[in-house]
């Protein structure tokens, strides 16, 4: 794992890209997908970067960004974005404790993000660190499907 260089916005947007597209529990939600996710990692690749990496060899294989002062609330801009050929292996896990962790050594006790209920995200990980169902945070827009999950 390691953290993605300034000028990788290219490779972080074909990951997330990716990841969103071949989950099927995101199917139909390509508005949001371009109009909130996609923005929102570019802020992210703006400000400066905060996002990280999963590598398989040379590879990017997974991404995720995230932000410690949000102007829409969500901490976890991207989520664990795992390309749908490396997932059930724990990556995105470990990419969301890492995550989690680079907002805590920022001061943040807790972090909000957005997932869909039967998401990989929402299922498995969001739990493991301690989520918990909100209403959707102060300003930011809702996926299709109303969920969002806090981590502390």
């Amino acid at each position: 794992m390691r953290v993605a260089a300034e000028n990788e916005l290219a490779e972080a947007q074909r990951v997330v890209h990716a990841s969103y597209n071949l989950d099927h529990e995101w199917s139909g939600a390509g508005t949001y997908i371009n109009e909130v996710v996609l923005p929102g990692l570019k802020k992210v690749f703006a400000n400066e970067a905060n996002c990280l990496f999963v590598l398989h060899g040379k590879r990017i294989i997974a991404a995720s960004a995230y932000a410690a002062e949000p102007e829409d609330g969500i901490h976890l801009v991207t989520g664990p974005c795992v390309l749908i050929e490396y997932r059930s292996r724990g990556i995105g896990g470990a990419l969301l404790g890492a995550t989690l962790n680079a907002l805590r050594g920022g001061g943040l006790k807790e972090a909000v993000g957005q997932t869909r209920p039967l998401s990989p995200a929402s299922k498995y990980l969001c739990g493991k660190f301690g989520g918990l169902p909100l209403e959707n945070p102060k300003g930011s827009s809702p996926p299709p499907t109303k969920e969002s999950a806090a981590a502390a």
